[in-house]
């Protein structure tokens, strides 16, 4: 019983998207090299006539659209942050006092009294993990749908550029070689693209997306207990 406790208590610390557990977890055994200046880039050979390179991902955060809807979604994640971190703050008091409570459950009958108080209460902290693995899902699921949303939205920009600059085939960055380096504050990290960039359409996307102003809709966090009660209705 008190092994249970024990292991309960030491569970509760593993909250908040694991917040506690990455300020726990151990420095690597190599250190970081310090950079404070980039190597230098290499001379790239001549562009290849009609191949074009996009950085999906960069032109995405770049973008006036994804800012937008970055600050939205830091904003949900702190909301969930906040409702965790008072639930997790709540189920920690709670244990304190069961484990005062139980050095004076001395009788028979107040020792089956703490029993039943040890187990509600570990079913509320089941009932709590299941609620942080939701919210993470949601979280997730809500990311995944508004890059979904941007990308459609960048489709017109992306035909427009190609169609400028004459691409026949346009290559995502995520398949070439490349290194992430610190940019000239040395913090930000930057992917540095083994292509000649004359071949990189990003910028000129996240132009003609920007120039397009096109408004960001309301986003809320995704709601599984909503979708998972409505998937009955639907028959399938």
């Amino acid at each position: 019983m008190k092994k249970s406790l024990l292991l309960t208590a030491a569970a509760l610390t593993l909250t908040a998207f694991g917040a506690h557990a990455q300020a726990a977890a151990p420095t690597s055994p190599v250190a970081a090299p310090s950079v404070s200046t980039p190597p230098p880039p290499p001379t790239f050979g001549s562009a290849v006539p009609g191949q074009c390179v996009l950085d999906v991902s960069t032109a995405m955060a770049s973008s006036q659209l994804g800012k937008a809807a970055a600050a939205r979604l830091q904003q949900l994640g702190a909301v969930v942050q906040s409702e965790l971190s008072t639930d997790d703050s709540s189920l920690s008091t709670e244990y304190k006092g069961l484990q005062d409570s139980q050095k004076t459950a001395t009788t028979a009958t107040a020792k089956a009294a703490w029993d039943a108080k040890e187990q509600a209460f570990e079913q509320k902290y089941q009932d709590f993990q299941k609620k942080q693995q939701q919210r993470s899902q949601e979280m997730q699921y809500t990311q995944q749908s508004v890059m979904s949303w941007i990308f459609t939205q960048m489709i017109v920009p992306i035909n427009q550029v190609v169609t400028a600059r004459g691409c026949s085939t346009v290559i995502n960055s995520d398949s070439l070689l490349h290194y992430s380096q610190p940019d000239s504050n040395g913090q930000t990290q930057a992917d540095f693209l083994y292509t000649n960039p004359a071949m990189n359409i990003t910028s000129d996307v996240v132009a003609k997306l920007d120039a397009a102003n096109i408004t960001l809709p309301q986003i809320d966090r995704a709601n599984l207990d909503q979708q998972q009660g409505a998937a009955p209705a639907g028959g399938q």
